[in-house]
């Protein structure tokens, strides 16, 4: 299942990109030949990140093309 192994590389990205932000959402963007399940890649990121900076962030799915796999977005949340 290499999408554990993805899941701790988005985990990972995430925290080096937030520099002591919250975020509130990671977008990764997913092509139909990049052979990555979405439901193994949400489960796997709910394990990997339980107990980290990005637990409770939320990962989700954008179209992409080909076999393209890449962390689009990273949505912060606003300081009240």
């Amino acid at each position: 299942m290499h999408e554990l192994g993805l899941a701790r590389s988005i985990a990972a990205i995430a925290e080096e990109n937030a520099h002591g932000r919250r975020i509130r959402e990671v977008r990764v963007a997913i092509g139909p030949l990049a052979c990555v399940e979405r439901g193994a890649l949400a489960f796997c990121w709910d394990l990997v990140t339980e107990e980290t900076a990005v637990a409770g962030v939320s990962l989700g799915f954008l179209e992409a093309e080909n076999d393209t796999f890449v962390v689009r977005e990273i949505e912060f949340m606003e300081d009240s």
